[in-house]
């Protein structure tokens, strides 16, 4: 049975998409302002937003071919990414992490900007933008999931990101990536485009799943053993995004990657990074406009102080500590609800719906009745966009 269809309009819930960027070149932005005019932006309407998805096993998910098929776009999906983000928000104590509430609050002649990849169910930058309504933000996503109450500092975007992004260099002070590893393919790409919108000297944060299972007793190993049925859907899942050209190792490559002096910076083409090859990217889903920043001096590409962290979750009510306690029941959840949720995509990977009920059956029995201290990995990571004109990189 099809799960309720989400309606995408209100009179006072829009979502806005950009219809076409393809030849975008930025000349004529303002850079303290997104470019989407009256000539570019428009109201999603229900029957245009039906026409982003399709039914795959009785479930919807985005109608775009080059967006993997993982969870599906419906009411229960929006509910497990709200449970999420409260979940992810404790964990790490905030909405963010590094000195981002600096950056935001610290004078400057031009009005702060935020970028947001990407939107899912827009918690994330909905709460942003309340604790800074001095700030615009900009919160981008390839298909839209839910209304968004309209806020008088957030733009809600929908288009093709793998055209590139419709904004001009330098003119975002925050870039904001978590969740963005399984929708943007070519997460190479997707680096240097963000490297070409954030101003110098600013900020980009990170924050993406593990896809394993641990148990807190042994972190450094992956609890195969003591939890073999989430430990085998993992397996799949991760099986079922590398088939579909998702580099489900991001986590472990970013910090690579983004140094100044990585090798990352210095490939003569975006599309070939030889050195960094232990990811399975497509070449059917890059971005196809990669744009260099023609106000960086030659040469000079890249991040410094990159800081990276591996959190590790409960995903059971286990810890003795009351705010981990009530973390590991909101992971356990959410955990849970992925599993069900799995069914389709699955199925759309070869498995018969018997062995889908069956691997998912066993995941949903590990979450729920772990018999070990069941944990989760995220990893977050910010870094600052290589500025050749400050002081303070004087010893880079």
């Amino acid at each position: 049975m099809s799960q309720p269809y989400i309606g995408l309009t209100t009179e006072s819930e829009p979502i806005y998409y950009v219809d076409d960027i393809t030849d975008y070149d930025g000349s004529e932005a303002d850079t303290s302002s997104s470019i989407v005019t009256d000539s570019t932006m428009s109201t999603l309407e229900s029957v245009e937003a039906r026409s982003y998805f399709r039914e795959v096993y009785g479930r919807m998910f985005p109608a775009d071919t080059n967006l993997p098929i993982l969870l599906p776009s419906d009411n229960s999906e929006v509910a497990r990414l709200e449970l999420q983000h409260l979940s992810i928000k404790l964990s790490l104590g905030g909405n963010y992490w590094g000195p981002v509430r600096q950056i935001l609050l610290a004078p400057t002649p031009h009005r702060k900007r935020v970028l947001d990849l990407v939107t899912l169910e827009g918690t994330w930058v909905q709460e942003m933008s309340r604790e800074f309504p001095d700030v615009d933000f900009v919160s981008l996503d390839l298909s839209p999931l839910t209304p968004h109450r309209p806020c008088p500092n957030v733009i809600f975007e929908v288009y093709d990101l793998y055209n590139g992004f419709a904004e001009p260099d330098n003119s975002f002070d925050v870039v904001h990536l978590r969740h963005a590893a399984v929708p943007m393919k070519n997460f190479k790409s997707l680096v240097r485009e963000v490297h070409r919108v954030l101003r110098p000297g600013g900020i980009v944060l990170f924050c993406e799943y593990e896809l394993e299972a641990y148990d807190a007793e042994f972190p450094d190993i992956p609890a195969w053993a003591s939890l073999p049925g989430i430990s085998n859907a993992l397996r799949l899942a991760r099986g079922g995004l590398a088939h579909q050209g998702v580099n489900v190792y991001v986590w472990r490559d970013l910090p690579k990657w983004l140094p100044w002096d990585s090798s990352f910076w210095k490939e003569d083409t975006p599309y070939e990074d030889e050195d960094f090859d232990t990811d399975t990217e497509s070449d059917s889903s890059v971005i196809c406009s990669p744009r260099t920043s023609r106000s960086e001096p030659d040469g000079v590409r890249g991040f410094i102080g990159v800081q990276s962290w591996e959190n590790l979750m409960p995903a059971a009510p286990w810890h003795p500590d009351p705010r981990e306690r009530e973390v590991g029941a909101l992971v356990q959840r959410v955990w849970a609800g992925v599993w069900r949720n799995m069914g389709s995509s699955l199925q759309s990977a070869g498995m018969s719906e018997r062995e889908a009920t069956e691997a998912i059956r066993a995941a949903v029995h590990d979450i729920e009745h772990p018999p070990v201290r069941i944990s989760a990995k995220l990893h977050t990571l910010y870094a600052f966009k290589f500025d050749p004109y400050s002081s303070s990189y004087a010893s880079v």
